[in-house]
């Protein structure tokens, strides 16, 4: 049985003024439901502004970005903005916790975006605050947590709306080694749970290899490792 293409990319390029080189030269890239996936390279190589590209946050200069089959890439960012909210999750190497909002309230935002059952969501929300070992700082703000601690926030903050799929930009970058670890073992733990894909930017090699497969982006081409 084949598996199901979540998301396609087929011959995405990338240029920016100022490089004589495109970031991204003719991409060609399948994720299918429920896989995990790295990508690593050197600082500049492109990372980033991939994962940019398959989140919609920018337009390929040439080529396909498709979702469940459906091309993305040329909607209006509107109708971008509403798939995002729906299919995607993101976590990043520093958390982006909205400082004036709890640890509970930042965890629900997407679903409040959404505009779901309040009493619902913060359900849904401190059970998964429970499952990453937060009961105690359901309340508490921001700046009042360990960074670990600010970075499972945004963690569940990202898994909270059961996406097809999460983009993680250097997830535990920001964290030693301890931590990191641990964090990332929680993340992939309850990933794994909801049948979510992960497409990791990573320059740890460590967390790389928990992947289903490792891909390198060198000189805008993209290679399996």
């Amino acid at each position: 049985m084949s598996k199901i293409s979540l998301l396609k990319l087929t011959d995405v390029s990338k240029s920016f003024k100022g490089l004589e080189a495109p970031v991204l030269d003719k991409i060609n890239f399948l994720i299918s439901a429920g896989e995990n996936i790295a990508i690593t390279g050197v600082s500049g190589s492109g990372k980033s502004t991939l994962l940019h590209l398959m989140a919609g946050l920018e337009k390929p200069d040439h080529g396909t970005i498709e979702l469940w089959n459906d091309p993305i890439n040329k909607l209006s960012q509107n109708k971008i903005s509403s798939i995002r909210n729906k299919h995607f999750g993101f976590i990043y190497q520093f958390h982006h916790l909205l400082p004036d909002f709890s640890a509970i309230e930042n965890v629900i935002m997407p679903l409040v975006i959404r505009r779901d059952d309040l009493l619902a969501n913060l359900n849904q929300g401190r059970k998964l605050l429970n499952i990453l070992g937060l009961e105690n700082r359901v309340n508490h703000m921001p700046h009042e947590l360990s960074g670990g601690e600010r970075q499972r926030i945004a963690i569940a903050r990202a898994i909270i709306t059961k996406p097809d799929i999460i983009l993680a930009d250097e997830p535990t970058g920001n964290l030693d080694y301890k931590n990191a670890e641990l964090v990332f073992d929680m993340f992939l733990e309850i990933t794994k749970e909801i049948k979510t894909a992960i497409i990791l930017v990573t320059h740890d090699n460590k967390l790389a290899k928990k992947m289903g497969k490792i891909y390198q982006l060198t000189e805008g081409k993209i290679h399996t490792r």
